[in-house]
């Protein structure tokens, strides 16, 4: 490809995201990305993507945070279970920060497509992820539960840190610095946040606990 027709194309895909975040899929036409693109005629956009949906999906690929992940899967330790997921959320939280609009790609995809475009690049991210997980359960410090279990939990936490750390009260988010409302939530985590005095009657109650008690 030529230097103009490699900038028109990263011109097209700089526009498409710009207009996907801000007005989702629907709302986005190719004429919109075409004139956000340098006022460019629509054929033009069919010179280098087959359709509006070639475009979407080449922006999920080109954005996945795959290499990032594996550099810092690669870049822990922690001697115990509990170590090693401390260490990997410190340095996950912060940088899951600057994927927030790559999520809402994400969420566009599950309804618009149903997730098709984000399954074929989900096993890129999810197999190094899933070994990560699997080799913390082989440390001391954790109790035995599935892994997906493990996965989920850990999941949930820092979808939860990026979307409250940018859209949750100023004042809540004043109550501590950036790296203390990662220890906090690390440490509710780890510990857990029921009272010492009734968390065997908690335990008691519940109805999922015997099966969290088995490994894969």
């Amino acid at each position: 490809m030529s230097v103009k027709g490699e900038e028109a194309r990263t011109a097209i895909l700089h526009a498409a995201w710009r207009l996907f975040i801000t007005r989702g899929y629907a709302g986005t036409s190719l004429r919109d990305i075409a004139k956000a693109a340098g006022n460019r005629a629509v054929g033009g956009i069919y010179n280098h993507f087959a359709s509006k949906e070639a475009i979407f999906a080449e922006l999920l690929q080109m954005a996945a945070p795959v290499a990032e992940m594996r550099a810092m899967f690669a870049s822990l330790h922690g001697d115990t279970a509990p170590e090693l997921i401390r260490a990997y959320l410190r340095a996950w939280m912060p940088i899951s920060l600057r994927y927030y609009e790559y999520l809402k790609l994400v969420q566009i995809d599950l309804s618009e497509f149903n997730g098709a475009n984000i399954q074929r690049i989900f096993p890129e991210m999810e197999t190094p992820y899933q070994e990560f997980v699997a080799a913390i359960q082989q440390l001391p410090g954790l109790k035995p539960m599935p892994t997906i279990v493990l996965m989920r939990l850990i999941d949930v936490l820092v979808a939860g840190y990026a979307i409250t750390a940018r859209y949750g009260p100023d004042d809540a988010r004043a109550a501590f610095t950036p790296e203390q409302w990662i220890d906090v939530l690390v440490d509710a985590l780890l510990v857990g946040i029921a009272d010492r005095a009734t968390a065997p009657a908690l335990a008691a109650d519940s109805m999922v606990a015997p099966a969290l008690h088995t490994s894969d």
